[in-house]
C-alpha cells in the first residue's frame, strides 16, 4: 500500500500555540469587563457593545488557535536535536507554556500600573501646574476618578454607575479613586515587606548554613523560638505601641502649633508657657513618629516576623551548595566567608528565593489588610484594600445593603492574591532545572 504524500499531522497543546495567551487574556478582561457593566446602575448600549467586542474578539482568537493546532509530524533535524540552551531560556520556555502564570502577570500587571498611574497623577499633576494643591470641577475626570480625597455633598452612598464606576462612600467620594491608591498602598507594603523579609532571611540562612557548626545551631535554633511566637501578636503589639506615640506625638503637634500662632501674634510670655508644658516623652514620640511614619512602621513590623522560612530554605539550598566545586576554587584563591557567600552562594539561590518572594507578597498584603480591617494598619487619611473592607463592612445593614463598599476592595484583593499565587506557581516550575525540557 502506497504512502500518503502528505506528511502525518499531530495535534499540538492549546498553551503551545502563539495566540493562547491573547486568547487567554482577551477571555479574562471581557468576563471583568461584562461584570463590571452588569454592576453599574445606569449602564448605556456603548458599554454593552463594548462587551460584545470583547467577546467576538476573543471568540475569533479561540477559533484561529483551535482551527490551527494541527501541524505537520516533521521529525526534528539531528542538529535541532543536539542544539543546547541555557538554563534561563529553558526557564523563560516552561514559563511561556504555563497559562494561568502568565494570563495572571498580564492581570496584575494591568492592576499595578492602574494603581501606579493613579499615585503618579495625585503627586505630578499640582507640580505641574506648580500648585500644592489644584482645585478642579466637580465633575471632571480628575476630581471623580482620580483624587480619592474629594467629597461630594449630595452624592453620598451612591451605588455604581456611569458617573462614579464604583459608587461612592459616606462622605461622597469615589470609591474607584479609592480602590486605586489603596490598591498602590496595598502593593507597596505587599513588595517592601517582602524586601525586608528576604533581605534578612537570605542573609540569615546564607550565614548559618555557611558557617555551619555551633554557629548555625545557636542562629537556627535562634529562629525555632521566633517560630513559636505568634505572629500576628508581634505585629499587632508593634502596631499598638506604634499607635500609643501616635497619640502622643499628636498632642506635641497641636502644642507646637499653638506656639507658632501665639508667636505670630507676639504674645511671648505665652509661648514660653506652652514650651514647658511640652515633656521630653512628647519630644521623643514626635521625633519618633517623624523618623518612622506609620506606614513605613507596617512595612518594618511585617517584614521583620516574616523572614523565617526563607532564612530555613535558603540554609538548605546553602548546605547543599557550599561543598560545591566552585566554592572550593573560591577558598582556593583566597576568597573571604562574605565574599563567597554573597557573590558566588547567594546567586545560584536566586530561583528558590525569587520564587517564594512571589508567594510572600501576597501573604504579607493579606496580613496589612487583616490588620487594617482591626484598625492597626494604615489610617486616615491613607487608605489601603484592608481598610475600605473595614469601612465597606461598617457600612453595610439590612435595610440598605451597600454591598459595593465591601464588594470592589475585596474583589481587588482576591484577583491580585490570585493571580501572584499563579505567578509563584508558574515561576515554581520555570525555575526548576529538573523540570519537563521538551
Amino acid at each position: 500500500m502506497s504512502s500518503s504524500p502528505f506528511p502525518a499531522r499531530f495535534r499540538r497543546p492549546w498553551n503551545e500555540h502563539p495566540l493562547s495567551l491573547p486568547a487567554n487574556v482577551l477571555w479574562v478582561f471581557t468576563v471583568l469587563l461584562a461584570t463590571g457593566v452588569g454592576l453599574l446602575s445606569d449602564f448605556s448600549i456603548l458599554a454593552w457593545l463594548a462587551v460584545v467586542g470583547m467577546t467576538i474578539a476573543a471568540t475569533g482568537v479561540t477559533w484561529v488557535v483551535r482551527s490551527t493546532l494541527d501541524s505537520p509530524n516533521v521529525s526534528s533535524k539531528p542538529s535541532d536535536v543536539m542544539k543546547g540552551t541555557s538554563l534561563w531560556k529553558d526557564a523563560l520556555r516552561r514559563w511561556r507554556r504555563h497559562q494561568m502564570a502568565t494570563a495572571s502577570s498580564v492581570v496584575l500587571l494591568t492592576i499595578a500600573l492602574a494603581c501606579a498611574s493613579q499615585h503618579a497623577l495625585i503627586h505630578l499633576v499640582p507640580i505641574a501646574m506648580n500648585q500644592r494643591t489644584i482645585d478642579f470641577a466637580p465633575d471632571s475626570f480628575f476630581s471623580l476618578h482620580i483624587d480619592h480625597t474629594r467629597t461630594h455633598e449630595g452624592h453620598t452612598y451612591q451605588p455604581p454607575s456611569s458617573r462614579h464606576w464604583f459608587g461612592t462612600d459616606s462622605l461622597g467620594r469615589d470609591l474607584f479613586a479609592r480602590t486605586l491608591f489603596g490598591g498602590g498602598i496595598s502593593f507597596l507594603v505587599g513588595l517592601v515587606g517582602t524586601l525586608v523579609s528576604v533581605a534578612i532571611g537570605v542573609s540569615w540562612g546564607a550565614t548559618a548554613g555557611y558557617a555551619g557548626g555551633r554557629i548555625d545551631t545557636w542562629m537556627m535554633r535562634a529562629v525555632d523560638i521566633l517560630y513559636g511566637l505568634p505572629f500576628l501578636f508581634l505585629v499587632i503589639l508593634i502596631m499598638t505601641l506604634v499607635n500609643g506615640l501616635g497619640t502622643i506625638a499628636s498632642k506635641a503637634e497641636q502644642r507646637y502649633a499653638e506656639i507658632e500662632m501665639n508667636r505670630a501674634q507676639g504674645d511671648l510670655a505665652q509661648v514660653a508657657a506652652l514650651e514647658e508644658k511640652i515633656t521630653a516623652e512628647e519630644r521623643t514620640a514626635l521625633w519618633m513618629t517623624r523618623l518612622f511614619p506609620p506606614i513605613v512602621v507596617v512595612f518594618i513590623a511585617i517584614g521583620l516576623v516574616s523572614w523565617l522560612t526563607m532564612a530555613r530554605i535558603t540554609r538548605g539550598q546553602v548546605l547543599s551548595l557550599r561543598e560545591r566545586e566552585f566554592v572550593t576554587a573560591a577558598r582556593a584563591i583566597g576568597a573571604g566567608p562574605l565574599r563567597i557567600i554573597f557573590l558566588h552562594i547567594v546567586p545560584n539561590l536566586l530561583g528558590p528565593v525569587i520564587v517564594y518572594s512571589t508567594l510572600t507578597i501576597p501573604e504579607i498584603m493579606l496580613s496589612e489588610a487583616f490588620l487594617s480591617f482591626i484598625g492597626l494598619g494604615i489610617s486616615e487619611p491613607s487608605c489601603s484594600w484592608g481598610t475600605l473592607a473595614s469601612e465597606g463592612l461598617a457600612g453595610i445593614n439590612v435595610i440598605k445593603p451597600r454591598w459595593w463598599l465591601m464588594f470592589y476592595p475585596a474583589a481587588a484583593l482576591s484577583i491580585s492574591l490570585f493571580c501572584l499565587n499563579f505567578i509563584g506557581d508558574g515561576l515554581r516550575d520555570a525555575l526548576d532545572p529538573k523540570g519537563d525540557r521538551r
